[in-house]
């Protein structure tokens, strides 16, 4: 409601007094529809929060006179892109196939912005960046025999975003000193890296099972999709099975159900960019495989 409020008041102030209304007719709309997206969010209405956003912006760019009509669109274009990026996390089953597509708007959009306002050089590294990037997103799409492949794509895709960006600049220095051998070395250098990093690495040792009980083949299984998806009403409903088929005491079963369902994870704002709600889901998967050892920790002690 600050928003709203502080949108209405400068859209008023723009209304009075039009010494001001350069600035306070885009800021105003822009607060207004903000903070409209912000009531959405709440209602859990997160793809309609984030679109009221998005058309705050793209208003703020329509009547700021300061910007010509190409440069307006291009910049409503990243933001576009900003909005796919951002609602792709509420988009079902569209949120993977979204993550290149938002790559692309964004990186072609703010580096035609770039080129538009005749800045040498720094396009082509958004550019590619946002190849490499939005490659190795694509590439995460794999599924199937290829399911190991996409997976460690969709795991490095900033850093072959930061790769494209390197192979560009390293192709001006090259061309700016004449020695083309430059360019060469880093890209073969580069590949062998990719090479190296995309090694099928396992570590030595069996990996624990969930439960003390080899009949139970499933176990591996709950363990996995909890520290995937932190679902722990999976892991209280296996808690409980077990503890009840080793005929454990109806209390003590009620303490580990407890203690497995007193997870929760860390919850990123609606606006973090992906790379903060990246970061938090990594973290989530550390916290899950901790409370994981102290679920196991109190099924032994009960068993």
């Amino acid at each position: 409601m600050i928003y709203i409020a502080l949108g209405l008041l400068l859209l008023a102030l723009g209304y009075f007094e039009s010494a001001y209304r350069l600035a306070a007719y885009p800021l105003g709309v822009f607060f207004f529809l903000h903070g409209v997206g912000s009531l959405l969010h709440r209602r859990k209405r997160h793809v309609a929060g984030y679109f009221s956003t998005f058309l705050g912006v793209v208003s703020a760019l329509y009547l700021l006179p300061i910007l010509n009509i190409t440069h307006k669109a291009l910049l409503a274009a990243v933001a576009f892109g900003f909005f796919l990026s951002a609602a792709r996390h509420f988009a079902g089953p569209l949120r993977r196939p979204l993550t290149p597509i938002s790559i692309v708007v964004t990186s072609w959009a703010l580096g035609a912005f770039l080129e538009a306002t005749h800045m040498p050089y720094v396009p082509s590294v958004v550019w590619g960046a946002g190849a490499g990037a939005a490659a190795a997103s694509a590439l995460g799409l794999l599924g199937g025999r290829l399911g190991g492949v996409g997976r460690f794509f969709a795991r490095h895709t900033t850093f072959f975003g930061l790769l494209g960006a390197l192979l560009v600049v390293t192709y001006y220095v090259s061309v700016a000193i004449k020695r083309p051998w430059l360019f060469i070395a880093v890209t073969a250098t580069s590949v062998a890296a990719v090479l190296l990093l995309s090694g099928d690495v396992r570590r030595k040792g069996a990996a624990a099972r969930l439960y003390d009980d080899p009949d139970v083949l499933e176990a591996k299984k709950v363990e996995a999709e909890f520290v995937k998806t932190g679902d722990v009403a999976l892991l209280a409903a296996y808690v409980a099975y077990h503890l009840a088929k080793g005929g454990v005491d109806e209390r003590k079963v009620v303490e580990a159900v407890r203690l497995a369902v007193s997870y929760h994870d860390i919850e990123p704002s609606p606006f973090a960019p992906p790379l903060v709600v990246r970061l938090v889901e990594r973290l989530n998967r550390r916290r899950r495989r901790r409370h994981l050892q102290r679920v196991k920790a109190a099924l032994r002690s009960y068993l």
